[in-house]
């Protein structure tokens, strides 16, 4: 065993024979791999071992070279046979697209050329750096794995993970296991089962379990890409998971979710669905929008909205329906709106209602319908060129009908009750019609009908006020003609049918919603 002090030696180094002459190693064809280059060490011992394998011992100042790849170390140990090295102490390889990773050691295989490198490992390249205790890395693909941990920092974020790969050509990163990728900027946080991630775009791919927490909102999905510079998501439903975005306010979910955390604007498309938490609000749709800084969402393509409060539930259908909630002035309370466009229609258990448009004001409890609306009270219709309803403790209190004022009663005989005039007020108690007051071309028919069964006969007035008094199950009980009336009593015998209706007389039974009609708008499972 010999010892030599060397500033450069090639692996090509001749050796002597037992017979004195030089024996030189065979030179590299285009087949064979390329064999490691020392470029210097201060020291070096060569041995061969049992088997015929070809050592070289090399200490201080060590420097390798192989396929533009140079490694520098304290001290290494050479297989010259398998052409591999070990690096001890301080150990470093500079690749040729500048990437460096530094460890405490390192085994690169010259013929597989890839570096196994252990022990405070960092790798570094111009967009990040990497740092882990184990490290595998393809010179030649310039993709590093790790498999017990690792952390990478960019100028944007810091993410981790339990696997990862790192391909330093591509700038595109593989996380798998527990990833977790905070910003720096703002603390924005991601939770994963996995993410590719592109160091350049600082765009992040989502295969898996996926949570983005910030503090304007969360998003949930399994699927889909994510912006970490402009907080932008799309998202697609994979498997049962839909994607979510959640705010104090609001959840939004659909079948896909496009979410702007800056922002706080969300799209959902295909059984969309938005919940209003503070309203105990759900609306269902084909499409969903939500605008949170301003307060605005909208839900459109067969929009249906739930509402319950106290044991039940208020639905409304329509084209589109609008919320909108607004901070009062000078005040932290809110001001909540909905509005309804198009093929309106309400059902409550005690109301059903159908319109074009609707203003729902949460805040005083009114509903506001227009063009062409129609209510359905227990055997009463109520119909004007515009109705607004007044809610009291979750119960219907007053109707005030507008303009072409109309209301229909049923009869235990079939038989039709009817009021009309100019404007109406209607008054309710416990959900139950109690009184009506006609103001301006009033006009009524009364049946007089004897214990429910037997026709007595028909009053129809004409008066220009009139106030109507119910008594039990919506029975007529009382009513006021208050500036002289003009009316005649008609016995049944005398009783032709056009004498039975007053003008613009129109009972539009089959209008009335059912519950099931609306639920049936929405038949695509959420």
């Amino acid at each position: 065993m010999s010892v030599l002090s060397v500033n450069a030696i090639s692996v090509g180094w001749a050796q002597t024979g037992k017979n004195g002459t030089n024996k030189e190693k065979k030179t590299t064809t285009d087949e064979e791999e390329e064999p490691l280059e020392i470029i210097n060490a201060d020291s070096l011992k060569g041995k061969t071992v049992k088997g015929g394998d070809e050592f070289r011992i090399l200490k201080y100042n060590v420097v390798i070279r192989h396929k533009g790849n140079t490694l520098y170390c304290d001290s290494a140990v050479q297989n010259i046979t398998k052409n591999t090295v070990k690096a001890l102490g301080n150990a470093r390889m500079l690749g040729s697209d500048g990437t460096r990773v530094t460890s405490v050691t390192m085994f690169y295989d010259g013929n597989k050329k890839v570096a196994n490198a252990s022990g405070n490992v960092v790798l570094v390249d111009e967009k990040g750096t990497l740092t882990t205790e184990s490290l595998d890395y393809d010179v030649v693909s310039q993709v590093a794995h790790y498999y017990t941990g690792a952390k990478i920092v960019d100028s944007e974020n810091i993410l981790t993970s339990k696997e990862g790969t790192y391909d330093t050509n591509s700038k595109i990163a593989f996380f798998t296991t527990n990833v977790h990728l905070t910003s720096k900027k703002d603390k924005q946080e991601i939770f994963s089962d996995n993410i590719q991630y592109n160091m350049v775009s600082k765009m992040a791919y989502f295969r898996g379990k996926t949570k983005i927490l910030s503090k304007d909102g969360t998003v949930y999905a399994n699927e889909g890409e994510y912006n970490t510079k402009t907080k932008v998501s799309n998202f697609r439903t994979k498997g049962d998971a839909r994607p979510k975005a959640e705010t104090e306010e609001y959840i939004l979910l659909g079948d896909s979710l496009y979410y702007d955390n800056s922002n706080r604007i969300g799209f959902a498309k295909g059984n969309a669905r938005l919940i209003s938490k503070k309203d105990s609000i759900v609306i269902d749709g084909d499409i969903g929008r939500f605008w949170g800084k301003e307060g605005i969402s909208k839900v459109y393509g067969s929009a249906l909205m739930k509402n319950i409060s106290e044991g039940d539930t208020l639905y409304l259908a329509a084209d589109t329906l609008i919320s909108i909630r607004r901070k009062k002035e000078n005040s932290e309370d809110s001001v909540k709106i909905l509005k309804a466009f198009h093929n309106t229609k309400i059902f409550r258990t005690e109301l059903q209602g159908k319109c074009d448009s609707l203003i729902y004001n949460f805040s005083d409890s009114s509903i506001y319908m227009y063009n062409d609306p129609v209510l359905w009270d227990n055997k009463s219709q109520l119909s004007g060129d515009s109705i607004r309803v007044q809610m009291a403790n979750n119960k219907i209190h007053t109707m005030h009908l507008r303009t072409n004022s109309f209301v229909i009663q049923e009869d235990t005989l079939g038989n039709y009750n009817q009021m009309k005039g100019r404007n109406m007020d209607a008054f309710f108690k416990e959900n139950e019609l109690k009184r009506v007051d006609v103001r301006g071309n009033g006009e009524s028919i009364f049946f007089a009908v004897e214990g429910d069964s037997i026709l007595t006969g028909m009053n129809r007035v004409i008066c220009s006020d009139i106030d109507i008094k119910f008594g039990k199950k919506n029975k007529v009980k009382t009513v006021t003609f208050k500036a002289k009336p003009d009316g005649k009593f008609i016995p049944p015998h005398e009783l032709a049918e056009p004498d039975k209706r007053l003008k613009g007389f129109l009972w539009r039974i089959n209008d009335r919603p059912k519950k099931i009609d609306l639920l049936r708008q929405r038949d695509k499972k959420l």
